[in-house]
């Protein structure tokens, strides 16, 4: 009797252990390990992404008539009205949640990917190119990682400068939202040379 109780105790044993570890397995499953969006932004502009994410959407905006810096939108998460003006962007064709993988995906300005529907401009006009001047926006709209935005500037050759405008944020104010100074909550004043704020503020890769 005592080696058949030992027996059952370890079968008892051996069937907690077996349970513990698949349940282990799917909580791993569902708390996986997300590795946030990463971008090299190259000339074209050309945008080359690392992560775990899929990419939901993606967005290059200029800025609204007045302004010189634009502001990252997208499709849901920061609608573009009265952010800024989208002048290309794409979303997943099969919906939201069903874009491609990040990792390795590379996007060039004007070419549409397999598995993405163009929104702006229409099918029926064609990609702008963009101009020198003002700084643009971009913003990789991801699902099961979190995604990335940034901004850029066309130089007169037509070389990419990846620009750091770290003291733009947005503030809610009597219902509306304003541009204001990150650090000073201040209405935030664009630069008066755009040209010297990029060299100022040029970003590495």
């Amino acid at each position: 009797m005592k080696h058949r109780y030992i027996e059952n105790v370890n079968i008892t044993v051996l069937m907690a252990t077996l349970l513990l570890v698949g349940v282990l397995f799917q909580m791993a499953g569902c708390h996986r390990i997300e590795t946030p969006t990463s971008v090299r932004v190259e000339n074209g502009p050309s945008f080359t992404f690392q992560g775990s994410g899929r990419l939901a959407s993606f967005t290059i905006s200029a800025p609204l008539s007045g302004q010189k810096i634009a502001e990252g939108c997208t499709t849901r998460l920061f609608p573009c009205a009265g952010r800024a003006t989208p002048v290309w962007q794409i979303e997943a064709a099969t919906g939201y949640f069903q874009g491609e993988k990040v990792s390795g995906l590379q996007l060039r300005y004007g070419n549409i990917p397999e598995g993405y529907t163009q929104l702006v401009p229409s099918k029926a006009q064609a990609v702008p190119p963009l101009a020198s001047g003002p700084v643009y926006a971009f913003f990789a709209e991801t699902t099961e990682a979190p995604g990335i935005a940034g901004n850029f500037y066309v130089e007169p050759s037509g070389t990419i400068d990846l620009v750091d405008v770290h003291d733009l944020c947005k503030k809610l104010k009597n219902g509306k939202w304003v541009r204001v100074n990150c650090k000073t909550e201040q209405p935030y004043e664009e630069p008066a040379d755009i040209g010297k704020f990029v060299q100022e503020h040029r970003q590495s890769q």
